[in-house]
């Protein structure tokens, strides 16, 4: 198992609510809400994004990886094969996945509970897009690949608080998530949400996945 940790960029956060997002934007008033939101327009997740990635292998038990969360005190860890991303483990996938099902967390390994394939954007992406899909996705963190190799990670709360103001993008994107809405816009949100991880149709690695007929396909194995 093999991870990196930088404190003072610490990835992964107890539950975050709606309510925290408020207090988030009500204690921005010590600093110029003006000139965040004036950066908010061309800031990147490269500009805010933690590049130190807590990460272990697929075969590592959960009890380890529980270990290794309350050891740096985190909500999640990265689960990468040969460099390559392809799940994350959350504090809910142990409850929902583990202690739910009454597992043995010492023989049950992270390919068994963690979420894949994973959701990703690019250090490219803009804040707002990253915002969206998270909440289109309803998931607050996202892994960040480059040239198809994990580069960092960034969380809805490292975006809100560089940007409060984009708490709007998070209700707008819940309300058109649960609400009626025209078919085409709901598509193009769609689009946003890329997946990457271990393809079911070759077993490759790929970093544009989608879903067929109960199966995330790479581009060669649907056409």
């Amino acid at each position: 198992m093999q991870y990196i940790f930088n404190r003072r960029n610490r990835i992964g956060f107890r539950r975050y609510t709606l309510a925290d997002a408020c207090y988030s934007v009500s204690s921005s008033s010590r600093i110029e809400v003006s000139q965040v939101s004036e950066a908010n327009h061309s800031m990147f997740v490269r500009d805010i994004m933690a590049s130190s990635v807590v990460k272990a292998q697929p075969t590592t038990n959960v009890l380890e990886i529980a270990k290794l969360m309350t050891k740096m005190d985190i909500g999640s860890v990265i689960i990468s094969d040969r460099d390559h991303a392809i799940g994350i483990i959350t504090e809910e996938d142990i409850v929902r996945r583990l202690v739910a099902e009454q597992k043995d967390p010492k023989k049950t390994t992270a390919r068994e509970i963690m979420s894949s394939p994973i959701i990703h954007v690019t250090p490219e992406t803009p804040l707002t897009d990253a915002m969206r899909v998270m909440a289109r996705s309803g998931i607050r963190r996202l892994a960040v690949l480059k040239n198809d190799t994990l580069a960092g990670i960034i969380t809805s709360r490292d975006i809100l608080k560089w940007s409060p103001e984009l708490i709007d993008v998070l209700y707008e994107s819940l309300q058109m998530k649960s609400g009626p809405s025209p078919r085409q816009p709901e598509e193009q949100e769609d689009e946003m949400v890329a997946y990457g991880g271990i393809c079911d149709g070759c077993g490759e690695y790929s970093t544009d996945l989608e879903l067929e007929d109960g199966r995330y396909l790479c581009e060669t194995c649907r056409s």
